[in-house]
């Protein structure tokens, strides 16, 4: 065998390097392309959520107060349930008109309510309330006004126009919230 001559040994040297490109280029390109990175997960603006929900309270006392059983429904999702003791649970847009219309029916009828406290899931797709309540009612043996006074928990879902809707509504009548004593571990 001869020995090669400079200049062959450079064009061996180019040939070795564009052919090594051209392999690497070929098995980039016959290789699967990698997933797309997940979307980054937008932070939930819980103080957002709420000052909608304490929003919409004050709307909530002011619908009750003007008399307007559609405006009061209107607070609740078309699947809501209702929970007040001594009636049975209202479950559903129809059910929750009908107890609204009869509780305002009611000549003495007031209510009134406020949170005392707000929590809202990390993702955002659950706000819960509790709080305290004064509603008055006529007395069905006596017939004269009754006030009394409760607590509740409200539970509260985005809708798909993005207000939140209460989807549970429980109250029990007894001591305001603040005036209970705590559970003995």
């Amino acid at each position: 065998m001869g020995s090669l001559r400079p200049e062959s040994l450079k064009t061996m040297k180019l040939l070795a390097i564009a052919f090594s490109a051209g392999v690497a280029a070929f098995v980039c390109g016959c290789m699967p392309a990698a997933a797309p990175a997940p979307p980054a997960k937008t932070a939930v603006d819980t103080a957002r959520i709420v000052d909608a929900i304490k929003t919409d309270e004050v709307h909530w006392n002011n619908d009750w107060k003007s008399g307007d059983a559609g405006k009061v429904a209107g607070h609740y999702a078309p699947t809501a349930t209702v929970m007040t003791p001594g009636f049975a649970p209202m479950v559903g847009a129809r059910a929750i008109r009908a107890g609204v219309t009869e509780a305002l029916d009611d000549k003495a009828f007031a209510l009134t309510f406020a949170s005392d406290k707000v929590d809202v899931a990390k993702s955002g797709d659950l706000a819960a309330t509790r709080g305290t309540y004064t509603q008055t009612v006529t007395d069905p043996k006596t017939k004269a006004p009754v006030t009394s006074k409760g607590t509740y928990v409200t539970v509260y879902k985005p809708q798909a126009g993005g207000a939140w809707k209460a989807v549970w509504d429980i109250n029990t009548p007894g001591q305001e919230a603040s005036s209970v004593a705590p559970a003995a571990k």
